[in-house]
């Protein structure tokens, strides 16, 4: 038999078993969570935080969405955020939450797919839905990073608010308020319109703004201008565990200012209208180090001053969010941008936004003091000497570690060597290291030492406000 022929018998008898089949058939998927759209939203929200329950270290969140229409709304939760590349968002920690208008209550239902979406069917007539929630933070370590003690917090507004879909973030305008425990002082990069007490109402702002200025505020704190007469208002906002732990001498405070003009003379402009430096001393809060356009969020040791020459590894943290400021948030991989925080992001230019900002946070430590030249140099060959042993690079690729954050969700792994873990940081810090000496080689070249952060490989776009 032809083999043309042959197939066609072979397709008309196989046909009708497949039609005849009597298995389940799968359920359609709901509709899809409204794609967002570069319109203004209607209204200003409303949002005002409770942080005054130290004891449960619960916060506790009113909001008033205004509507334009009645019927189905659908309401987010933020789960993609900047700097986390991945979807981090802390779902799991929003409880109570209750939606009313105009004095009665409104059921919601959670999307089946996209459990982050929230909707609502908005009654004829209303015009503000009234939003009443708490943000149950952890309590012990093994439920998350730590972010309220009896000493200090850090508030992150994406934790304690739900939006409107179908807007860029930039779009939807919000004014927010947070109440402080008694006496505390904050540092932020938001703006304060009214202070009443110990609550704080800021300016209003876009929500993409919002969400990148937390609060780190505290009992023992301290700010102290980076910058005195210079063109921007820079703060350093410190707190910590103890009073004494926030007591800097003459060197250390040369040393951080210095790295305020060392980055001048590295990237030359200055992206912000002003710059808040947050950073807490303590062994109580949990860590971190997350970069914003005008602020970064910085965790070190409580002793962070007093043992000095015995931290080298706790100093080259705030010049590396520093200079996020240009690399990453002003300059930002367009694939890592998104309208809203519930579409999700790609990092195939993390290492570009991270390994880049790894190598001059080194360079900008020990130009600054912070680091000596000779301490630099060796974190630099200590991470030359791990790549040369890192059996993982003969089945993949650095770049595919961009994905890390989404498949492992910084999980620990065990075998680190062979699985790889984000080395996009590290070694990408290698690969522009030996592209600042190739530009230093050529001949001709002006001052080689201010190119690289100008002039970004691969697609970014401008996100910031210069």
């Amino acid at each position: 038999m032809k083999p043309v022929l042959l197939a066609a018998v072979f397709a008309a008898v196989s046909a009708p078993a497949y039609a005849q089949s009597t298995g389940p058939a799968p359920l359609p998927l709901p509709p899809a969570i409204e794609v967002p759209q570069d319109k203004p939203y209607p209204g200003l929200i409303k949002l005002s935080i409770d942080a005054t329950d130290l004891d449960r270290r619960i916060f506790r969140v009113r909001e008033t969405v205004p509507v334009a229409a009645s019927g189905p709304m659908t309401l987010l939760f933020p789960m993609w955020l900047p700097g986390n590349h991945s979807a981090t968002g802390q779902l799991d920690k929003l409880a109570g939450l209750i939606i009313t208008a105009n004095g009665k209550r409104l059921e919601w239902v959670r999307d089946p797919v996209a459990v982050a979406a929230f909707h609502v069917d908005v009654p004829t007539g209303v015009k503000v839905l009234e939003l009443e929630f708490q943000h149950l933070s952890p309590t012990a370590t093994d439920q998350g990073r730590v972010v309220v003690t009896q000493e200090m917090l850090n508030l992150q507004w994406n934790n304690m608010l739900l939006y409107p879909a179908g807007y860029f973030s930039r779009q939807i305008s919000i004014e927010a308020q947070v109440k402080l425990p008694n006496g505390w002082n904050y540092g932020t990069a938001l703006e304060a319109s009214a202070i009443a007490g110990d609550t704080v109402t800021f300016k209003a702002v876009g929500l993409d703004t919002l969400v990148d200025s937390p609060i780190f505020a505290g009992r023992y704190f301290k700010k102290i201008d980076l910058d005195p007469g210079g063109r921007s208002r820079i703060t350093l906002n410190m707190m910590a565990d103890e009073a004494y732990q926030l007591d800097i001498s003459p060197t250390q405070l040369q040393a951080h200012r210095n790295l305020i003009t060392q980055a001048d003379r590295l990237y030359g402009a200055r992206h912000y209208d002003h710059y808040d430096m947050l950073l807490a001393l303590t062994d109580r809060m949990g860590g971190i180090g997350l970069e914003h356009q005008r602020s970064s969020e910085n965790g070190s040791n409580p002793r962070y001053f007093q043992d000095w020459d015995k931290l080298p590894t706790a100093r080259d943290l705030l010049p590396h969010e520093y200079t996020h400021s240009w690399n990453g948030k002003y300059r930002r991989p367009a694939d890592l941008w998104t309208a809203n925080f519930n579409v999700p992001m790609r990092g195939s230019l993390l290492w570009v936004y991270e390994g880049q900002t790894q190598y001059w946070g080194y360079i900008l430590a020990a130009r600054s003091g912070l680091l000596t030249k000779q301490e630099a140099l060796d974190a630099i060959a200590s991470t030359a000497a791990t790549y040369d042993h890192r059996i993982g690079r003969v089945w993949r690729q650095m770049s595919d570690t961009t994905n890390d954050p989404v498949i492992a969700q910084r999980r620990p792994q065990g075998w680190t060597s062979w699985q790889r873990s984000e080395d996009y940081y590290s070694e990408g810090q290698l690969i522009w290291l030996d592209a600042d000496t190739l530009i230093r080689e050529k001949p001709g070249v002006p001052n080689p030492s201010i190119l690289l952060p100008r002039h970004f490989l691969g697609s970014m776009t401008a996100t910031g406000v210069s």
